[in-house]
């Protein structure tokens, strides 16, 4: 690579606009899609009030709390902005995905251009990363905005840092801490993109000439808050703070690596052939060696050859094979995570496979020459126009929680999370047959499966069979004592059962567990209205209104409590505060007896007429 920038090729608008054309042909039919209200969407969005709309406030919040285990106020900023652009309209949030994905292919492309000086291969590489199936699953969920963020800012800080290489010696200051503020802001969003600063190693190694030691000085900045980020992502991915944490799978390191060969070889295998991608997976267990984990090593090692070769003779174009499992280190279950294998994890490792498709696309002209241009062409576009099909149909799981989770059993049927989560759709549609169904399947399939048993108990709660949900809860507690939603459903079903010092402890334990689980708060505020300690009620509505939620239930609870109490005018302030934030349950209006002190008040019957105009009968005048 020259240390100028006069062959720097001119920067083009014709590539940048079918990039953006082809990300909105392929994707934009996710903009009628919902919230997935139990995979993560409404724990980042639709329940985040720090989401909703930008404040200073709000920013505090962000970066001082973690959410469902990760540390990422870049995140939930970017859900701010949104807000304020498109109220909670899902495909608002899903417009903002889809132009992030499209410049970050952008991006690949003016990098790709800017090392090759080979528009050809820019294009293609840029191309495959847009529209591989793989990366449906970053740009449809909302939740994964994270990963679409942390990208575009490394692949920004990757820009800085390739100036400030060419750029003349003493010269390039200022691109530099850009680029290192670029990478900070990456972290912020999503902490897998740590694996920068061996990144910009390989990069100086593999495609600059005069690199014949490596150049370590001008990585420490990228080294320190690469590390920092480490160490806090390693921390805050604790259960007790919603994170996806775990012990070894299968008991042992030993059993996660013999686990985890098959799954880098079912990595491969999905960016070849693309099919079966699902939102979950439940790849098999491997205690020992067994044929299947023999042969992954047996590819994997022919791999590693390959990758040795392609190296010793072009150092460019090995350095993206390294880039590949580079990107995958992350994930590798280093530290053991939950998932051990997901579409989303593919979205930066991507990259590399792209640059080497894009250099057998060069390749490919050569062989060709000039004379076959248009054949050329036609070859390229086939299968990046069967990708896009492909991906155009991915996006059709991804609609709404139901159509999601009954393609991932039918994609993955061994999966008790997948028919749990299935069963959870099922049960907050109303529709307790199919969640039965669904549960059965999945405590059928992992009788120890947590997340299905702590629905199944749930559901029976709602439907009354309390000695059924006992059991199944109780089972869940012994499996997992720090499982804090197990409590909160036990504490439930002793408040059905009328047993209010059992659901009293209940609710502590999962506080104690949780103590930022301001809906457990809430349920010992609704145990105290029932047993009359209304002091205490009122102790806990206060607590989650301190919090910042802003949640018109609260205002709600808190107007019962002063009503009660007999306490007219705060009753009154507060129940007007519930419906200036959205409370419209007007029969609970009407009819909740908590309220009955207010109803010939003439202030809550011109609050009536206020909010509700078009209503009738009740307690109007």
């Amino acid at each position: 690579m020259s240390n100028s920038r006069t062959n720097t090729p001119r920067f083009q608008i014709g590539p940048v606009l079918l990039l953006l054309t082809a990300a909105f042909a392929v994707y934009g039919r996710v903009i009628g899609h919902d919230f997935l209200f139990n995979w993560d969407d409404n724990w980042y969005v639709t329940w985040n009030e720090s989401a909703s709309g930008f404040s200073w406030d709000h920013v505090r919040t962000a970066f001082t709390s973690y959410y469902l285990g990760n540390y990422a106020p870049v995140q939930i900023i970017s859900y701010m902005l949104d807000y304020d652009l498109w109220g909670l309209n899902a495909g608002g949030f899903l417009v903002t995905n889809i132009l992030i994905h499209a410049a970050n292919a952008i991006l690949v492309y003016v990098l790709l251009l800017r090392w090759y000086d080979d528009r050809l291969l820019a294009i293609f590489a840029a191309a495959l990363f847009l529209l591989h199936p793989v990366q449906v699953e970053s740009v449809a969920w909302i939740s994964q905005r994270k990963n679409l963020l942390s990208m575009f800012f490394f692949l920004v800080a990757w820009e800085g840092y390739s100036r400030y290489r060419e750029a003349p010696a003493g010269k390039g200051r200022l691109v530099y801490a850009a680029s290192v503020a670029a990478f900070v802001l990456s972290l912020l969003a999503k902490s897998m993109t740590v694996i920068l600063p061996v990144v910009l190693v390989f990069f100086d190694l593999c495609f600059f000439k005069e690199s014949r030691r490596l150049r370590l000085k001008d990585k420490v900045p990228y080294i320190l808050a690469a590390g920092v980020v480490a160490a806090l992502a390693i921390y805050s991915e604790k259960p007790e703070f919603g994170g996806g944490r775990t012990g070894f799978h299968g008991g042992s390191p030993l059993a996660t690596f013999f686990t985890m060969l098959p799954v880098f070889c079912r990595y491969l295998g999905m960016l070849v052939w693309p099919v079966g991608l699902s939102a979950e997976y439940a790849p098999p267990i491997h205690q020992s060696i067994d044929a299947t984990v023999i042969g992954a090593t047996l590819l994997l090692a022919g791999v590693a050859i390959a990758e040795v070769r392609l190296y010793r003779n072009d150092r460019r174009l090995g350095f993206w094979v390294l880039f590949f499992w580079v990107g995958l280190l992350p994930v590798s279950q280093i530290v053991p995570m939950l998932s051990m294998i997901n579409d989303r994890y593919l979205y930066m490792p991507i990259m590399g496979v792209a640059a080497l498709a894009g250099s057998g696309a060069v390749l490919l002209r050569e062989r060709f020459g000039t004379n076959r241009s248009a054949m050329l062409y036609l070859l390229l576009a086939l299968p990046l126009m069967a990708l896009s099909v492909v991906s155009f149909q991915r996006a059709s799981a991804w609609r709404n929680s139901l159509t999601l989770w009954n393609d991932a059993v039918v994609k993955t049927p061994n999966s008790s999370r997948a028919w749990g989560l299935l069963a959870e759709t099922y049960h907050f549609a109303g529709d307790n047959d199919a969640a039965r169904r669904a549960y059965e399947r999945g405590l059928e399939l992992n009788p120890e499966q947590v997340q299905v048993l702590s629905g199944l108990g749930d559901l029976y709660n709602d439907l009354g069979e309390l000695d059924k949900g006992y059991e199944l809860l109780n089972r869940l507690i012994k499996i997992d004592p720090e499982d804090a939603i197990g409590w909160a459903r036990l504490g439930d079903n002793y408040l059905k059962r009328g047993d209010y010092t059992q659901a009293e402890s209940a609710y502590k334990r999962a506080l104690a567990i949780q103590p930022d689980a301001m809906q457990v708060v809430m349920m010992l505020g609704d145990l105290a209205v029932i047993q009359g300690r209304l002091e205490k009620a009122r102790d806990y509505y206060s607590q989650v209104e301190a919090k910042g939620w802003n949640d018109p239930d609260t205002a709600y609870h808190l107007a019962c409590v002063e009503a009660l109490s007999g306490r007219k005018d705060e009753a009154l302030a507060w129940l007007e505060t519930a419906l200036q934030r959205g409370y419209a349950n007007y029969n609970a209006l009407n009819s909740g007896k908590e309220l009955t002190a207010l109803w010939e008040d003439p202030r809550f019957k011109y609050l009536l007429l206020q909010y509700f105009p078009g209503k009738t009968g009740g307690h109007f005048p």
